[in-house]
């Protein structure tokens, strides 16, 4: 049912300079008397601090994952409170966070992630690294798990490559004066380690380079080059050897687009792009395609709820864009739409009305788009909440997700 606004003292000391005007009260002062409606009410709260985090709104994150981590603990929560922590620039309190996630589900990789980000933030990266093997234990194949920590051990043997001091430095080797009137003569610096005489002064400008490097000896990642400039240790350079072996490398005038378009470019195929000879990367463009079809994939959505039913609109889309892109040999299927739709339904008998948005219909959501409701006004909490369960996060969000996953289908179909 609603929850009544009951402004618990706690909640008001702790939330109010993060939460001006007491926007979200209804969830913060809310005290649940069951477990169906404690669940409830974690997942709007969820809700809410995805939208938090994705706006930037930090803060308010923090306090949204406190109160739900209050209400039933887990994992996740503590993931995300993490997160929220982190950009706060409480980076003990977010490891600590992290920790409590991983303590709850060892098996939660995104936990160990979180962790290993914490560590990495404090260049802990011994820790940072053991964390990142720990989740790539779990999932093997994660991608950014492994380039992480590939990352993370680079900054771990360069760490190491310095522990002993300085790179050795050769000494510089005066060059021998060709006349007596053109060199400065300078006091012979004492040796610590043999009584002989010392070689010859350098001239004025050989004297300032070698006794400006000897000055920073200390100071580490240096060495001179072959014409015996200072220079960074890890640069290369090159003999000439190697310059006839690499050859011209240098960028070339193209006279024409022609000259540097793809092969279905230069055969005429319509929506290609002009990219290069080689062939390395064409790209259609199927944005109208791509609208027309999924707006009949999307059209005439009703579907029955467990609290009611709902009846959708036919979408609408904006900012769409879709392609095919051929990227040495390989083919990729891009898209990115913003689906909206108008709807009345019935929750518990009542009947309500208002706008679900998917602002990101990508590949890189993995079939899962995120959705939210605009309610149209007059539609108390206890309504609200009920619908976002089942609208939301529910039927209605997997019928679309279903529906785009069948549109996918047909896209890669007819562009293979």
């Amino acid at each position: 049912g609603n929850y009544p606004n009951l402004l618990l003292c706690e909640v008001r000391v702790m939330f109010s300079s993060n939460l001006p005007g007491g926007a979200h009260d209804d969830v913060l002062s809310a005290s649940p008397d069951t477990p169906e409606k404690t669940a409830t009410l974690v997942e709007e709260i969820k809700s809410r601090g995805r939208v938090a985090i994705s706006s930037g709104n930090y803060p308010l994150a923090d306090a949204l994952y406190s109160k739900a981590i209050e209400l039933s603990p887990s994992a996740v929560l503590y993931s995300n409170r993490s997160l929220a922590r982190m950009n706060l620039g409480k980076l003990d309190e977010s490891i600590s966070d992290s920790m409590l996630a991983v303590e709850l589900d060892d098996k939660y990789v995104k936990g160990h992630w979180r962790l290993a980000q914490g560590y990495l933030s404090q260049k802990r990266y011994q820790q940072a690294k053991a964390a990142f093997e720990a989740a790539l234990k779990i999932e093997p194949g994660n991608k950014a798990v492994k380039k992480e920590l590939d990352k993370c051990k680079a900054k771990i043997e360069q760490e190491e490559m310095f522990d002993d001091g300085p790179p050795p430095i050769s000494p510089v080797k005066p060059k021998k004066e060709a006349k007596a009137s053109k060199t400065t003569t300078t006091k012979p610096k004492k040796s610590s380690t043999s009584s002989s005489a010392p070689p010859a002064a350098p001239t004025s400008t050989e004297e300032d380079e070698a006794d400006d490097f000897n000055k920073s000896d200390h100071v580490r990642g240096y060495k001179l080059n072959a014409a015996g400039k200072k220079t960074s240790f890890f640069n290369n350079d090159l003999s000439e050897e190697d310059k006839k072996l690499i050859g011209d490398i240098a960028p070339k005038k193209i006279s024409s687009a022609m000259d540097a378009a793809t092969p279905a470019m230069k055969k005429g195929e319509e929506g290609v792009s002009v990219w290069n000879s080689a062939g390395t990367w064409e790209e259609k463009d199927v944005t109208k395609w791509a609208e027309e079809s999924v707006k009949g994939c999307l059209s005439g959505i009703s579907i029955d709820l467990p609290c009611g039913g709902i009846e959708a609109e036919d979408p609408v889309l904006k900012d769409s864009s879709a392609s095919v892109a051929k990227v040495r040999g390989k083919t990729r299927f891009i898209f990115e739409f913003n689906v909206s739709f108008k709807f009345a339904a019935t929750v518990d008998g009542e009947a309500v009305a208002g706008t679900a948005n998917f602002e990101d219909v990508a590949p890189d959501c993995d079939g899962d788009y995120e959705c939210q409701i605009e309610w149209d006004g007059g539609v108390s909490n206890a309504i609200r909440m009920k619908g976002n369960k089942h609208i939301r996060d529910g039927a209605f969000k997997e019928e679309v997700e279903n529906r785009m996953a069948a549109w996918v289908e047909s896209f890669k179909s007819k562009y293979k």
